[in-house]
């Protein structure tokens, strides 16, 4: 009989054993045992003083209000293209009239934007790729337009170096021969007082945006410990002593003062110091099958940590994206992006080939990424900004 009951508590207690397994797995899969290493007090524990001491009002207030809202809001965002064409009719207050002016809200991106949810983001993004050797730009204009509605501007550069070996000047490090790390041991050659003179050609357009007043998230050398730009190809010794010099550059020599400087090296290895920087930033793009993969971690759990892991005592913001991150599970594993700026042209908007051969976006909705659904429930979510919340909240403030 012993034997007999013996037997039945085996069965008994592999069958509650292989039930326990089950239901462990479950909740691991699903993410109920998950756990953020990122504390509920980092969120109130972060420097909002700038690193520059001779910071505008401009750059203080708005990194106080950053500050204020961070671990509360996430700001919305979206980048908009370098456009060849920007005195088009498209991009006219009213393209019926030849003597209108060009206004950045007709932009393609922000128009599919408010298409589909009828509002505007909070933050725009710009690029000043070809500022440094004169080509025709309308970023400046386009941020002090978007600045004076009452939106945040956010500053990329992706910066075409000229190796002086006949090629096109180039950022990527697959179409360059130009090496960092050689042209820094020699500061008296002609390829670093080049690399100079393209700094001082940016700093003019900068120095636009500081006459009117422009507060700037500024993010230059980004994703730089990926090494696909020329400035992380030569690694992070070369790095770092770059983004020395190009500060240096900026503050002391041009003494630009309107600049809020984002660290977008992408590696805690590379960060570059709590006193270089203002805010630590991240580009995540979600690699094929894409869908699949932002499903995994919609929060950008990984990445988030990579910037905490970097400082723990800075703002920490998604700079570029291709889907948004869900809002609501971020809140939930406390990775509270202070905001999200999704890429322009084929990331939001719709395009057709024409007779030329040409790729030609339209301002119309893409849903290669975020769905026309996901896009009104973010821009509909109570802890997101879009622009007119911003200035709202702003005023208040």
């Amino acid at each position: 009989m012993l034997k007999n009951n013996s037997h039945i508590f085996k069965r008994l207690f592999f069958f509650v054993s292989i039930i326990l397994i089950v239901i462990f797995a479950t909740f691991f899969i699903s993410g109920c045992f998950s756990t953020s290493s990122v504390p509920i007090e980092h969120y109130k524990n972060i420097e909002t003083e700038p690193i520059n001491k001779n910071a505008s009002t401009e750059v203080k207030n708005l990194m106080q209000f950053l500050g204020s809202i961070y671990g509360e809001y996430v700001i919305s965002g979206q980048y908009i293209s370098k456009y060849e064409n920007y005195d088009l009719p498209q991009f006219k207050e009213d393209e019926f009239d030849a003597n209108s002016p060009r206004t950045v809200f007709k932009a393609n991106e922000l128009q599919a934007i408010y298409k589909t949810v009828n509002q505007f983001p909070a933050m725009l993004g710009v690029d000043l790729s070809g500022a440094e050797y004169g080509d025709v730009d309308y970023s400046i204009e386009q941020a002090v337009q978007w600045n004076n509605a009452g939106g945040i501007v956010t500053i990329s550069w992706h910066w075409k170096i000229d190796n002086l070996d006949g090629k096109p000047r180039a950022f990527y490090t697959k179409e360059t021969d130009f090496n960092l790390a050689n042209v820094l041991k020699n500061k008296n050659s002609t390829l670093f007082q080049n690399l100079l003179l393209d700094i001082d050609n940016v700093a003019k357009e900068l120095k636009i945006l500081e006459n009117n007043n422009v507060p700037v998230l500024w993010r230059p050398l980004h994703e730089a410990s990926g090494g696909w730009f020329w400035w992380g190809a030569s690694g992070k010794n070369a790095y770092l002593e770059l983004w020395d010099i190009l500060y240096d550059r900026l503050v002391n020599y041009h003494n630009l003062n309107n600049l809020i400087w984002v660290y977008n090296g992408l590696s805690p290895e590379w960060y570059v110091g709590d006193n270089k920087c203002d805010i630590v930033s991240y580009d995540s793009y979600y690699s094929n099958p894409k869908r699949k993969n932002y499903e995994k971690d919609s929060v950008n759990s990984k990445a988030f940590e990579k910037c905490y892991n970097a400082s723990s005592n800075k703002i920490i913001m998604l700079s570029e994206n291709d889907f948004i991150f869900n809002i609501d599970k971020a809140f939930e594993k406390n990775m509270k992006w202070l905001s999200f700026c999704t890429w322009c042209r084929e990331f939001v908007c719709e395009s057709y080939i024409n007779e030329n051969g040409k790729i030609v976006y339209k301002p119309e909705y893409n849903e290669a990424y975020s769905t026309k659904e996901e896009l009104v429930s973010v821009y509909s979510n109570n802890k997101v900004l879009s622009l007119e919340k911003l200035i709202k909240l702003r005023n208040l403030n």
